[in-house]
């Protein structure tokens, strides 16, 4: 059977992720746990976790989920035994029994239909389905995946290198996605694995002062943390720059979900203000080019 390294950006954890580590044991050969420079004292549920089995890292700073990410792969490939693929994971995600084996089983497949693997992605996310492209020589390719739950062959890093580290947090995954698009490598999906994981945070819908309801039951809507709308238009700007050339309908699609969510969000949820001046900076950051983490947030980030 393939090895997998599972790989687990970690940032002010709670004791959910041991239960989460727990179930990735029982799935991979390796867990690399890296805690992501977390301000509240990790030390107790990191010294759990490597008494679990967990190989724990730490870095000194808050540095990203691409840096944190970059950080457990290095030390998963550098290991007498290789793996064969990597498994980046959330710290909130959970995976069903079978789920790396039925993305180890789609990675196979694709290759036996000459189908060049870039990643692996679960057929659905919290009982959502996933984003789906063209059936080829009867394997189901995907569009853009999430990064937790991502199957990757190790020779996709050997080949084209690791995340990119300068977006921080946001849009890491769709420039990995890109990238390998861009070399031929496709996305497929596992259409019988699922991922709990959580996408947002709901809000309770208001307009005008007064709580929305849809077929009597009450509307809510999902929003990202607050300071993530920096990252997620800043971001959207920069993947621009570098693949709107080349990938101009993924592009114009991008900024058309993103404006349309905003404005959603402005009307119907709380904290409005807040959301449209992250988003601002944002934008002013993507359009003078700037990357890395935003410096009055680079100590203090929130739980992803």
């Amino acid at each position: 059977m393939p090895s997998t390294a599972a790989i687990v950006s970690l940032y002010n954890p709670s004791d959910g992720v041991l239960a989460n580590a727990a179930a990735l044991l029982k799935q991979v050969n390796t867990v690399v746990v890296v805690d992501d420079g977390s301000p509240h004292d990790p030390t107790r549920i990191l010294d759990e976790l490597a008494g679990m089995g967990c190989n724990v890292e730490r870095l000194t700073e808050n540095s990203g989920i691409a840096a944190a990410l970059n950080a457990g792969i290095s030390v998963a490939l550098s290991g007498a035994a290789k793996p064969d693929y990597i498994l980046t994971m959330d710290q909130d995600s959970l995976l069903d029994d079978g789920y790396v084996a039925a993305l180890q089983s789609a990675a196979t497949a694709a290759s036996a239909a000459n189908v060049r693997v870039g990643m692996v992605a679960p057929g659905s996310v919290r009982g959502l389905p996933v984003r789906r492209g063209p059936v080829v020589n009867g394997i189901q390719l995907g569009g853009e995946p999430i990064q937790s739950g991502l199957l990757i062959p190790v020779p996709v890093f050997e080949r084209l290198g690791m995340f990119q580290s300068s977006l921080f947090i946001d849009g890491v995954d769709s420039e990995f996605y890109l990238r390998c698009t861009a070399d031929g490598l496709r996305a497929v999906i596992a259409p019988e694995a699922a991922l709990d994981h959580t996408l947002g945070s709901p809000a309770r819908a208001r307009l005008l002062g007064r709580e929305l309801s849809f077929g009597g039951q009450p509307l809510n809507i999902r929003t990202a943390a607050d300071w993530r709308y920096y990252y997620l238009f800043r971001n959207r700007i920069l993947l621009a720059r570098q693949y709107g050339r080349r990938f101009s309908l993924w592009t114009l699609k991008g900024f058309l979900a993103d404006y349309r969510h905003l404005a959603i969000v402005t009307l119907l949820a709380p904290h409005r203000r807040v959301r449209l001046i992250n988003a601002l900076h944002g934008v002013i950051d993507g359009v003078r080019g700037v990357s890395g983490p935003r410096r009055i947030e680079s100590a203090t980030r929130p739980s992803i």
